[in-house]
């Protein structure tokens, strides 16, 4: 049978692709299109409710034999509203191939196991690979809907990981991009930490990887859990294998906001981060996560964003307009008016640009090495 995958989304479910592209390739052909397919695998994303209604338009939409897979495996009952194909969890990709026996047959089943998927094969995505930690996460923020596709934390052996990092070297890997919910809590369930894993991955640099050419990019790790591991993971950074860069996401500059989102951490937290990797690696890249027009923001709260922003300067700043995810406790909240979500966007947007050209312009006249991982498609859009 013909396939053809179609992701949205984050990294760690690209890295869920690279799965099931391996779990299909031995018995099906995978193809570039939709028009060359005989069935489509669609892995969803329930992080924006302007992205999910973008899904559900096309699952809608869609003609041919189709299987969804993702995180809004959580919402089935929503998706059944637009379709009657197989749904597979996230976790649960080891039962793939049924789901697609089921599409042929037109059962409507769904698979919600919640599974390690450690010995599940992943195809090798040139040059870039992408390699899960953990899947889950340890918080339990009041906007989030992933958690309750991914619910539980499932960290990943450290051993395992690297016998992936050297898999992937040895077929020409130049970017090892080290993925998952929240990499801060990779390791508590078993009894480790990131910081750990990063080590044995460079110890075991320093021997069998020595000579390769890649560099390692760590994923998201929230504020309390890189605060918790900071002195270590900034030495880490430096070291020439990894790239400088650190994604610690703050949410909101209120910590009335901060408290009410649940995110367990402070925005004092995040200021914390900030200037210490500031102070020992000036040049690193710090990316962060902003969200505006949160039920319980109020003008002062997002003023208090604002002021965050221009204080710590970030490198990239993922802005989102909020959106009320079915099953999270914001859903129940009183939503602001929508027009006052967009002006907010629009002028934190504003500001972020000013940011990233000033951020940027500390680049100028320096000789660097870069790795080109895709085409691009016109002008940079900051300038």
């Amino acid at each position: 049978m013909r396939v053809y995958v179609e992701t949205y989304g984050c990294t760690l479910n690209q890295a869920d692709s690279d799965v099931i592209k391996a779990l299909l390739k031995n018995k099906h052909k995978l193809v570039e299109s939709e028009d060359e397919s005989d069935l489509v695998i669609i892995n969803t994303c329930t992080v924006k409710g302007a992205t999910e209604n973008k899904i559900l338009s096309r699952i809608k939409k869609t003609r041919k034999k189709l299987v969804v897979a993702g995180c809004m495996a959580a919402q089935a009952e929503r998706v059944r509203r637009y379709t009657s194909a197989p749904i597979v969890a996230p976790g649960a990709l080891a039962y793939l191939e049924r789901a697609i026996e089921d599409a042929e047959k037109g059962v409507p089943s769904i698979y919600a196991a919640k599974e390690d998927k450690s010995t599940l094969p992943r195809v090798f995505t040139f040059p870039i690979m992408r390699i899960p930690i953990n899947d889950g996460c340890l918080s339990a923020c009041y906007f989030c809907q992933t958690k309750l596709a991914r619910p539980k934390l499932m960290s990943y052996p450290p051993r395992t990981v690297v016998n992936w990092i050297k898999e992937a070297v040895e077929k020409g890997a130049r970017e090892i991009q080290l993925t998952s919910m929240d990499a801060g809590a990779y390791g508590r369930d078993i009894g480790t930490n990131l910081t750990a894993l990063l080590k044995s991955i460079a110890d075991e640099e320093s021997n069998a990887l020595r000579s390769s050419k890649f560099r390692i990019r760590v994923g998201m790790l929230n504020p309390q859990h890189a605060l918790h591991l900071l002195d270590d993971l900034i030495e880490v950074l430096k070291s020439e294998r990894f790239y400088a860069f650190l994604h610690v996401p703050v949410q909101t500059g209120s910590e009335k906001v901060c408290r009410e989102m649940n995110r367990g951490h402070s925005v004092a937290d995040f200021e914390e981060i900030v200037a210490r990797v500031r102070k020992e690696m000036p040049l690193a890249t710090i990316a962060t996560d902003i969200i505006v027009g949160y039920p319980t923001e109020s003008e002062a709260d997002y003023e208090e964003t604002l002021a965050l922003l221009k204080r710590t300067t970030p490198d990239v700043v993922n802005l989102s307009k909020f959106s009320p995810r079915p099953g999270t406790r914001a859903k129940a909240l009183k939503q602001l008016p929508s027009e006052v979500i967009k002006e907010r966007s629009r002028e934190a947007s504003l500001l972020i640009r000013e940011i990233h050209r000033k951020r940027r312009s500390l680049h100028v006249g320096r000789v660097e090495e870069v790795l080109i991982t895709e085409e691009g498609k016109g002008r940079d859009k900051y300038y």
